[in-house]
């Protein structure tokens, strides 16, 4: 009898163990899948911002196709050294991204660090091109505004003729993205990430 009492509380022990070894199993497995739905949803939602930020990037304020675009005529400004340079000289550039800003625009400063990035990864690319034109009389009403060795290529439009006269720019900063044609396909109103790889995938659109 007490040897038959001694193998019950034996296996009585042997099945808390066991009972205990499988609630945690399970606590353990659900705590595993807990993490796995958290992580999951977390990525998800991280993802979903940032397709936001970079779908904001690419979202032009002006878009137009090949038959209503308007098409640029060629115009001449002067450069950092002063010689005249004529928009046709570019002809050979299937895309040409074309910024356009104000020497007493804040934001158009703020900017600059970014278009500077972007016109180096461009320099990469043998289809596109940077090109800014500054409303200002020459570089020495801007030339605070670049660090040391800046290669920019900058025209100057003092009298704004070309940005308001001939694009229409009522509004600084304004990007423009022109075809192979020299139409206007794409206009980006204030300042961007303009050197993000949404926005260099963008552009190679247009190739």
């Amino acid at each position: 009898m007490v040897r038959k009492l001694k193998k019950n509380k034996s296996d009585r022990k042997v099945s808390e163990k066991l009972n205990i070894k499988a609630v945690l199993y399970v606590l353990t497995l659900m705590l595993f899948v807990f993490f796995i739905l958290f992580f999951s949803f977390a990525f998800k939602d991280g993802m979903t911002h940032f397709a936001k930020g970079e779908a904001a990037i690419v979202s032009p304020d002006f878009i137009a196709d090949k038959n209503s675009a308007k098409k640029i005529d060629d115009f001449r400004l002067k450069d950092i050294n002063g010689d005249l340079v004529s928009f046709s000289q570019f002809n050979s550039v299937d895309v040409i991204v074309l910024n356009i800003w104000s020497a007493g625009c804040p934001v158009c400063r703020e900017e600059i660090p970014s278009i500077t990035e972007l016109d180096r990864r461009l320099k990469k690319e043998k289809n596109i091109t940077l090109i800014t034109i500054a409303i200002a009389d020459s570089f020495e009403d801007v030339s605070t505004y670049f660090p040391a060795g800046s290669n920019l290529r900058i025209l100057f439009d003092g009298k704004d003729r070309v940005g308001f006269g001939i694009f229409g720019t009522s509004q600084y900063p304004e990007t423009f993205i022109l075809d192979k044609q020299r139409r206007v396909r794409a206009r980006f109103d204030g300042k961007r990430d303009w050197h993000s790889d949404a926005f260099i995938g963008y552009l190679k659109t247009f190739l």
